[in-house]
């Protein structure tokens, strides 16, 4: 059997790696027979326990492991907390956080705070030197790598939390360390990326494909710059920053995005996995080991579960009709400003990503009844009364999320496509967003149409912006930038989330959350009303400008009395 086992030193949960390469790197093996006190040793030690730090990278899941002892970090969840998305939540209020009634001890809220992880990547640091490496030049980006996975996490925690507390080295079980500020953080992780980036290659080869690279240095890199334009107080320099690191993955040449639209929906299957120019950073799946549950979590309840029916039991998510009602047509409007709009036929000339990204009322899919079998999913209550009706435990929108939902599964709870934490386009929007940041906008254009023009949407000129007035920079440049990256990161991970916290727009845009409209004869009915979020109260959602920082999870404080709570809490 598979698995990973367990160690400890002291009272730090030291995982010790069990991958070795066969296939690929993070093949299993099983080792039975280890001890504390032998492991850590050789070249062969550090390469398991390296393989190992993969881990601590982000899984494709919408909660965190209520009941594991080191829960994962839930890629998806902060997309629940933008004008985007809403869950109906899994196990009662506040596990998901979509209602924004935020506390202190609001389960879904701790996700980003992984010191835990930050213990195995310091005790491999300081294991390292005196390690016995038969390829010397091995030991240099075996600490690469551990300092990249450091690195994301503490940027993770300090866009998320502020000030936290910044450990560099293993400590003693007593030790109650304080928060160190923000910018400290900030600058031991740009320090780190910038040390780091040459040690890694631009690419592998082999068994290896997969390992961090000099280009995810640099991605992390510009998304950190970027992620402090919120806070920092020279945001000219956070521009700047990210713009180099950007120019430098362009110039490299070892990226591209896949062409058209397929060349899109490719990105979340396993038909892109290892293999797709477009990934910068994936969280690796291994069938039968470190697989996902997502498309379970996604799946419509009337549509095919596979062999183990009664896995696909949640169907809680979905699309706001904000989100939905902001997507363009093929003509570069949006509907509400294209007199070609057709409210009874709202699906039909609109960007190609909406139909990749989110089931629609009037989809055909696969039915419960067999894989080979198909149903219109129907979520209005008066319209075919189905099993989707959006006034019972279901999607509570009527807009379903469709990136990485894969009906082909044997069992829906066993997803194996890797998950894509950067994709080149977030490199070319991030490199227009820095550009349009320092006043280079017509430079900023050309990268914005590079990512609209791979789908088949039309470029924009300086003259034909769009004019966005919900959750508006002040910027026109950066606006239609960030709704760019609506499109394009639609229901796959944390970009909306950052767009939002960074420029500070969530008394614009958080508001209550509304789906599907009430219209029996026309599903893309613009100015009639529509349903509240599954027709609960509960989607009412108030906006407080505390909520830029999340809580220190309560239990974290109450083993360590050294943390102060951020403001609001």
């Amino acid at each position: 059997m598979k698995h990973i086992k367990k160690y400890k030193l002291t009272l730090l949960l030291v995982l010790l790696g069990t991958f070795v390469s066969c296939n690929d790197f993070l093949e299993v093996e099983d080792l039975d027979e280890l001890d504390i006190t032998t492991v850590f040793k050789t070249e062969e030690d550090l390469t398991l326990a390296l393989n190992n730090l993969y881990l601590t990278l982000p899984i494709l899941d919408l909660e965190d492991n209520l009941y594991s002892e080191e829960p994962d970090q839930a890629y998806v969840v902060p997309y629940f907390w933008t004008d985007d998305a809403i869950h109906r939540n899994i196990s009662g209020p506040g596990t998901n956080a979509s209602e924004f009634n935020w506390q202190a001890t609001t389960r879904a809220l701790r996700s980003f705070y992984r010191y835990h992880n930050i213990a195995d990547i310091n005790f491999f640091l300081e294991a390292l030197p005196d390690a016995e490496f038969a390829t010397e030049s091995n030991r240099e980006r075996f600490a690469a790598e551990a300092r990249f996975f450091r690195a994301w996490i503490y940027e993770s925690m300090a866009f998320a939390y502020g000030d936290v507390p910044l450990l560099t080295n293993t400590i003693l079980p007593s030790e109650q360390p304080s928060q160190a500020p923000r910018q400290e953080v900030f600058g031991f992780v740009i320090s780190e990326l910038d040390e780091i980036g040459d040690m890694l290659p631009e690419s592998y080869d082999g068994e290896d494909i997969g390992r961090i690279t000099k280009g995810a240095v640099l991605a992390l890199k510009a998304r950190a710059y970027l992620n402090a334009i919120g806070w920092a107080s020279d945001k000219s320099a956070m521009y700047a920053g990210a713009e180099a690191a950007c120019e430098s993955i362009i110039n490299s040449g070892v990226y591209a995005m896949v062409d058209g639209i397929a060349g899109f929906e490719e990105q979340f299957t396993s038909a892109s996995d290892l293999v797709s120019p477009e990934t910068v950073l994936a969280t690796m799946y291994v069938p039968e080991f470190r697989t996902h549950r997502y498309a379970r979590q996604i799946a419509l309840r009337g549509t095919w579960r596979g062999t183990s029916g009664t896995l696909t039991n949640q169907r809680r998510s979905g699309y706001t009709s904000d989100f939905i009602e902001e997507v363009q047509t093929i003509n570069g409007l949006f509907p509400k400003d294209d007199p070609s709009y057709d409210p009874a036929n709202p699906w039909v000339d609109r960007d190609p990503r909406l139909t990749v990204s989110v089931v629609l009322p009037g989809d055909i899919l696969p039915a419960t009844s067999g894989i080979n079998d198909t149903y219109e999913f129907q979520p209005h209550p008066n319209i075919v009364p189905s099993t989707d009706d959006i006034d019972g435990v279901n999607n509570p929108t009527g807009y379903g999320f469709k990136k990485y939902l894969d009906y082909s599964l044997a069992v829906l709870n066993n997803g194996d496509v890797d998950l894509k934490l950067i994709r080149y386009s977030e490199v070319l929007l991030m490199y227009a967003e820095a550009l349009a940041g320092r006043g280079e906008d017509g430079s900023a254009l050309i990268y914005l149409n590079m990512v609209r023009n791979r789908v088949g949407m039309p470029s924009y000129t300086a003259a034909n912006l769009p004019n966005v007035t919900r959750g508006t920079t002040g910027d026109d440049m950066i606006d239609a930038i960030l709704l760019e990256r609506r499109y394009e990161f639609a229901g796959e991970g944390p970009q909306r989330w950052f767009d939002i916290w960074r420029y500070k727009l969530g008394d614009q845009v958080i508001t209550s959350v509304y789906g599907i409209p009430q219209s029996e004869t026309e599903p893309g009915d613009l100015i009639g009303p529509k349903y509240s979020g599954g027709n609960s109260t509960l989607f009412e959602r108030i906006w407080s400008d505390n909520y830029y920082l999340l809580p220190i999870w309560q239990t974290f404080r109450d083993a360590n009395p050294n943390l102060d709570q951020n403001q609001g809490y």
